[in-house]
Parts: structure tokens; C-alpha cells; sequence
């Protein structure tokens, strides 16, 4: 599983970058200097299955890595090594080659496989973690990571989003305004009929898709039941955003709460009930 494959890479102590459909890890053995794990987001197995999105975003991506290795480092040349054997998520490992050792931060690194393929069951350059936080810190910056930082890494929200209106994009844009990374949970239609007793109008696939096309949105999960405790912790969420009319009614969580105003002019009810004016 994907998350079992960044568990593997350190993640999330190891991001460097995040984007839509991509993340950016450093590596903890520096094969060479400034060694990095380019990884989907997708649960995809082989590269032609990846979303026509996230393949059109990687050529942004690799731009960035490209010009930012430079900058960090004065790399000669990059490689991208996709073996995807033990790992079988798609995923590049990113290795900066240098004809000549670099000295960085008073630690010599060598490309001892120059000018040959690199060999990633060979550390010739093991770091502390010391050395590994000024790496990191060092590519981040160089990634365009020097942003005003967001109030929370991630955050959660979640619904039935069924007939999607102007107070669910409320929600969303807000929520994201205050994170680099938003989760959203799309009630599945177990829940819906367990919870309200009768079946959406939209179903669970089509509302899933419609929520993780707006861009706002980071990362689409099904909402299967109410455990949001459980969600904070497999997700390791900082804070759970939702509209002020959940106020004291909402499940007790270990994150923080954020509640946004809500928005009485418009919910899924008052056009299901409009709708059947209509008719």
C-alpha cells in the first residue's frame, strides 16, 4: 500500500515538497548529495495508470527539481531511477550527480559511481540528523518552499456533499487557506442511508470525483463511518474544519476545531426541497 511505501521513505519527517499529486521526499541514505524520493499520491501500481492530472503536473515537478538541485547544489546532471520491484507505488528516486566531490556544511559528499549508474544499496554519504534537517531545509527553499508558512500542515472536513452548492466551496476554499494539505471525507452511500435513512441523489463515485476535481482539494478519502478520532490519527490531522452550526455538537477529537460561519442561505436540503417545488 501507498502509505506503507511512505512510512518506508519517512514520511511525512521527510517531505520536502508537496503538490497536488506529487510529494517530494528527501532520502535518508544520500546515495549523492541531495538524493530525493519523488512518489504519486495515486494508488497506482504502473505509470500509464496514473491520472492524466498528475502526469501533466510531473512535468512542473521535475522542472522544479531540476532547477532547484541546481541552485542547491551545482549538480552536474540528474538521474531518475523508476525500479518500482520492492516498492511497487510509482515512484522516482531523484540522484544529483557530480564529477567532483562537494563540500557542504563541513561534510565532504561524493558521487562514487561517476560516471556510471549509481548504486542505491551503496551509503558512500551517511548524514545525522542534523545534516539531514540542513538538507532539507536547504532543498526547500530552493523548491519554492520559502512561502509564508499556513497556520496547519493538514486539515480535515468532510460531508455528504450531495448536490454540491456555494456553501460546500465556502468551506473547502477557507479550510485550504489555512493548510498546505487538505483531506476531504466523502460520506459513502452506506453512511448516508444508515445516518439519514434514505439514499443520496448523487452517488458515492460521482460526488467523490466532483470534490477531488476542485482545486482547493488536496486529497479525497471515503467517509465510512463517524470516527473522526480515527481519521485524526491515520491521518495525522491538526485540525477539523466545519461550519459553526456544529458548535458544541460536534464528536470530541485530540486536533484542533476550526468553524467557519455557516452559510443559511443555501444547503443541499433547501435545493432537494426546491427542486421538488418544481417538478
Amino acid at each position: 500500500m501507498l502509505r506503507d511505501t511512505l512510512t518506508k521513505f519517512a514520511y511525512p519527517s521527510s517531505l520536502v515538497k508537496e503538490y497536488k499529486h506529487w510529494l517530494v521526499l528527501l532520502r535518508k541514505e544520500q546515495i549523492t548529495l541531495g538524493s530525493l524520493i519523488l512518489i504519486c499520491k495515486e494508488e497506482k501500481t504502473n505509470f500509464h495508470s496514473i491520472s492524466q492530472d498528475a502526469m501533466m503536473e510531473l512535468s512542473i515537478v521535475t522542472k522544479d527539481i531540476e532547477l532547484g538541485l541546481s541552485r542547491a547544489f551545482k549538480c552536474d546532471k540528474i538521474n531518475y531511477l523508476m525500479l518500482m520491484m520492492v516498492d511497487p507505488e510509482v515512484h522516482f528516486h531523484v540522484i544529483p550527480r557530480y564529477e567532483i566531490p562537494v563540500t557542504i556544511n563541513n561534510q565532504e559528499f561524493i558521487d562514487a559511481f561517476w560516471p556510471g549508474p549509481a548504486n542505491l544499496a551503496v551509503n558512500n554519504n551517511p548524514v545525522n540528523s542534523e545534516m539531514f534537517r540542513f538538507l532539507q531545509e536547504k532543498v526547500q527553499i530552493e523548491l519554492g518552499e520559502s512561502s509564508p508558512e499556513k497556520k496547519y500542515k493538514r486539515i480535515y472536513t468532510s460531508g455528504c456533499f450531495d448536490l454540491f452548492h456555494y456553501g460546500h466551496l465556502n468551506i473547502l476554499e477557507n479550510s485550504k487557506k489555512l493548510c498546505e494539505h487538505l483531506i476531504v471525507g466523502v460520506s459513502t452511500d452506506e453512511l448516508i442511508l444508515e445516518s439519514k435513512g434514505k439514499k443520496p441523489v448523487i452517488p458515492f463515485e460521482e460526488r467523490a470525483k466532483i470534490i477531488s476535481s476542485i482545486k482547493f482539494v488536496d486529497e479525497v478519502i471515503p467517509q465510512k463511518d463517524k470516527n473522526k478520532q480515527k481519521v485524526v490519527d491515520e491521518y495525522q490531522i491538526d485540525a477539523i474544519s466545519v461550519g459553526d452550526d456544529w458548535r458544541g455538537k460536534y464528536p470530541p477529537v485530540s486536533c484542533e476545531m476550526v468553524y467557519f460561519p455557516y452559510t443559511p442561505s443555501v444547503s443541499s436540503t433547501i435545493l432537494k426541497d426546491t427542486l421538488k417545488l418544481i417538478k
